[in-house]
């Protein structure tokens, strides 16, 4: 019985670990995705080309997840186990793509946006697929009332 209090009285210093790992790994998440957040990361290098002054503009976006648990179990009772366990997990991503090119010169600046086709054609491929199944559904509406 003496053996089973000193495990009990060590479980509050389990669970204390089990939460600073849980936070450490937290705080190394939000330190990485702080750092793609920087202005360096939205704002390329800027690149002279004769009198132009162009600088690449792109959006970045992080998107994060972080968990814990712990929590304690007994075996049977003729064999008088004690036990915990936790853990802690965490993932991630980080999004980047080009949105514009600054463009600075004697005629004053300009912000060219960048044309994504490839957005453009899956956007106009699901309006196209969501017209054709309402077209189809309505059609088939008509031919059975």
């Amino acid at each position: 019985m003496s053996d089973e209090k000193i495990e009990i009285e060590n479980e509050p210093e389990s669970e204390r670990k089990i939460t600073e790992q849980a936070l450490q790994i937290t705080q190394d998440a939000m330190d990485q995705f702080l750092a793609t957040a920087d202005v360096e990361a939205v704002y390329a290098e800027a690149i002279t080309h004769e009198k132009r002054l162009i600088i690449p503009a792109a959006e970045v976006a992080a998107f994060m997840g972080v968990g814990g648990g712990g929590g304690r179990g007994q075996g049977p009772k003729d064999e008088g186990a004690y036990g915990t366990g936790g853990g802690t997990g965490g993932g991630g991503k980080v999004f980047a793509r080009p949105v514009a090119v600054i463009v600075s010169d004697e005629h004053g600046v300009r912000v060219n946006p960048v044309i994504d086709a490839t957005k453009i054609y899956l956007a106009a491929f699901t309006a196209l697929g969501f017209i054709t199944a309402a077209w189809v559904k309505m059609s088939r509406g008509k031919l059975t009332g």
